[in-house]
């Protein structure tokens, strides 16, 4: 059977009951198409895996035999409200095929790419809450996401979180592959060097902080998490270095971010995270109405930290990728802590004369 991967027709019938309609994307282990099921005229999104025994022939480094689970981990989330539910399953000589719900008003960051995400205060607010439900579900059934970004956070029609796209998904507690997700994403003890491993639960905590950034300011703080790249170096010294990237961000979003964005993984919390979103009077500090600013229309300038205009997910693990030594930058925090009550000035991140 010839491979279907790149090459999706419309107007196929698969399994008797679903006709494809349209490509939708690439995700991290197949092809994302469009389809229509005949049983209830409803819209799905079909993901076809290929097998290792066609991908070997058709030349493609992964399959769905050797590296993805994501059928069993969708059969072991079951349903959730905020998740991209799995509704069937299929397979083929060549393939396997998922039926997932359909999220018609497509993904997070083609939302924020055209300023159609979330901007009121109540709105950010309950959609990140959503998403951390979707994240804490997931933790509490024992699957670990490792690769939360707004390509794979999906819009149902009501506007509501759809995690999905679960390719690079876990279900170990510890693990020793680093350099797996999207790099703008990854936590900074992914890029440890020591081999000492990390919790990919502490890591999908650090990707929901960078997700509420790119849902208030369309970019992100920096691009990887190495002492290569500036602006996240300044942010391994001093978590108040933001203030300079995000000059309009308020306090309040700041204790958000302190919850999710901790260099010390243990000190990542969801609850503290949930706790702090309640707490938020603003995620701004613009002087103007913001949910009048919100409702108005206004384009996004691209960043090139926005660049390019999807990340995609690093599918091999790697090791020794210009490894940004958290550890060593833990043990600095107790001196930043010292200085700071010194200094004693909430925005010393400002530079002074």
């Amino acid at each position: 059977m010839a491979c279907l991967r790149d090459n999706i027709s419309k107007g196929v019938v698969l399994d008797g009951r679903y006709r494809t309609v349209s490509p939708l994307n690439h995700g991290s282990f197949g092809m994302v198409f469009k389809a229509t099921d005949l049983q209830t005229d409803q819209n799905v999104a079909i993901k076809c895996l290929t097998k290792q025994e066609v991908a070997a022939a058709f030349d493609y480094d992964l399959a769905v035999d050797d590296q993805s689970e994501e059928l069993a981990l969708h059969r072991r989330l079951g349903s959730h409200p905020y998740i991209v539910n799995l509704i069937d399953s299929f397979e083929t000589d060549a393939h396997m095929y998922l039926v997932l719900e359909y999220c018609a008003q497509g993904d997070l960051y083609e939302a924020i790419r055209f300023s159609q995400g979330p901007r009121e205060t109540e709105h950010v607010r309950c959609f990140m809450l959503e998403l951390i439900d979707a994240v804490a579900y997931m933790h509490a059934k024992g699957v670990y996401h490792r690769d939360i970004k707004p390509e794979n956070i999906f819009l149902s029609k009501t506007g509501s979180v759809k995690l999905g796209d679960f390719g690079l998904a876990t279900t170990d507690r510890w693990t020793y592959e680093t350099a797996v997700g999207s790099d703008r994403y990854m936590s900074p003890e992914q890029y440890d060097s020591a081999g000492d491993g990390y919790s990919p639960a502490q890591a999908d905590i650090w990707a929901i902080g960078i997700c509420l950034l790119n849902v208030l300011f369309a970019r992100n703080p920096f691009t990887v998490p190495s002492e290569d790249d500036v602006l996240f170096l300044d942010f391994s010294r001093d978590k108040q270095s933001l203030f300079d990237v995000f000059p309009t961000m308020s306090h309040d979003t700041y204790e958000v971010i302190v919850q999710c964005m901790n260099l010390n993984p243990a000190k990542r919390s969801l609850i503290g995270a949930r706790d702090a979103l309640l707490r938020v009077v603003s995620f701004t500090t613009i002087d103007e109405d913001l949910d009048e600013f919100c409702s108005a229309n206004r384009s996004v300038i691209a960043s090139s930290n926005r660049e390019p205009l999807r990340t995609p997910s690093i599918q091999s693990p790697h090791v020794e990728i210009g490894a940004f030594p958290w550890a060593r930058a833990l043990q600095a925090i107790a001196v930043c802590l010292i200085d700071s009550r010194i200094q004693s000035q909430w925005h010393h991140a400002i530079p002074q004369d």
